[in-house]
């Protein structure tokens, strides 16, 4: 099939531009001797979640147990989840994914490491566990402080639990390159501190796992780091050409959308709104509208509605209805979430459909 038989709107996958992404990150990792689990919110497809353990990733990283679910059913054995879990239906299917597979959770408290060994202690299975510390992003984590050490030390003596080490995310490093290079120092300072804290009190902690994508280049000058978990490199999107960490050519997913009217003056809307590319402000550059038009720059997409984008033109731009166009979102993860399936295209031929799996994966 061709790509212009494909009906719009429609996330598109250019199968060159993917596996080069994939390859380029895995690469490096090795270079850099870093293990990589990739975050597979990003696409939410196990035969990518495959690609990239076939290409040398350790294993993976999930956001919510359900995505692991439909992964560790797809055949990837090793897991981790980067979310507090709570709740004993959660943990009991915890412990069924880990009769399954390798499975490990990131949390930062200790009722949650409680009821996990709880529910594995009962099932006699055994989870991984990463204590979470905040390094700045001031999401998730413990604070860099005694109080936290210690609830390390209750964390590692409860049964039924391996101890893994610890993990952080550097969400706050997002900028362009040059307002990195004063936050990477930043973070290694914290790092330091955590080091220092919980070799006080002789915790382990062989494996630090961190990473995002705007820094997952970068990842080797954060001191200590074992492991990264960068997600959207994968794809690349707005966001992460903004923070200068791609270029556009490096973007392998984008929304084909159709011109649907053109009957306001210095407007066009097309078929794809937020239901399709998702309402995401841009995190970086000049933070405004909702996409990049390929090989259009001159259009703006100034606003969406649910099913219309909003396309702002330069005086007689020569547009008609029919005409097709391509949009890189600016945050790719809600919009693969928005899919039922991808289309992967070599060149302008369709050469498969992947089902987004995991979409809607959100407990």
């Amino acid at each position: 099939m061709n790509i212009d038989q494909i009906e719009t709107p429609a996330l598109v996958v250019d199968l060159a531009v993917l596996n080069r992404n994939v390859r380029t990150m895995a690469d490096y990792c090795r270079d850099h001797h870093l293990a990589l689990r990739p975050h597979t919110k990003t696409h939410k497809i196990p035969h990518i979640a495959k690609l990239q353990v076939e290409n040398g990733a350790c294993g993976i990283t999930v956001a919510k147990i359900s995505e692991a679910e439909v992964m560790a059913a797809a055949g990837i054995d090793d897991i981790v989840i980067v979310y507090p879990l709570w709740g004993e239906s959660k943990w009991h299917r915890l412990t069924r994914l880990a009769e399954q597979v390798r499975i490990g959770v990131a949390m930062d408290s200790l009722p949650i490491a409680e009821g996990m060994s709880r529910a594995a202690k009962e099932a006699n299975v055994e989870i991984g566990v990463r204590l979470e510390f905040d390094t700045g992003f001031g999401r998730c984590g413990l604070a860099i402080e005694q109080d936290s050490a210690e609830i390390a030390q209750r964390i590692m003596d409860l049964p039924h639990l391996r101890w893994e080490g610890i993990s952080f995310y550097p969400g706050h490093i997002m900028g362009d390159r040059q307002s990195r290079e004063a936050a990477i120092e930043m973070e290694n300072r914290q790092l330091d501190r955590l080091y220092s804290l919980l070799d006080g009190i002789s915790i382990p902690y062989p494996v630090v796992s961190g990473g995002n994508t705007p820094a997952a280049f970068d990842s080797h000058r954060f001191h200590g780091v074992t492991e990264i978990r960068p997600g959207t490199y994968l794809f690349n999107d707005r966001n992460t050409v903004d923070a200068q960490s791609a270029t556009y050519a490096d973007c392998a997913a984008t929304v084909l959308a159709t011109v649907v009217s053109t009957s306001v003056q210095h407007r066009a809307i097309i078929d794809a709104g937020s239901k399709m590319l998702s309402a995401d402000q841009l995190l970086s550059g000049e933070r405004k509208n909702f996409g990049y038009v390929q090989d259009q720059a001159e259009l703006i997409l100034d606003d969406l509605s649910e099913e219309h984008g909003h396309l702002r033109l330069p005086d007689a731009y020569p547009i008609q209805v029919g005409d097709r166009i391509r949009v890189v979102p600016n945050h790719i993860c809600p919009s693969v979430n928005l899919q039922d399936r991808v289309y992967v295209v070599s060149g302008d031929q369709v050469v498969d459909v992947w089902k987004v799996a995991g979409r809607g994966m959100v407990n």
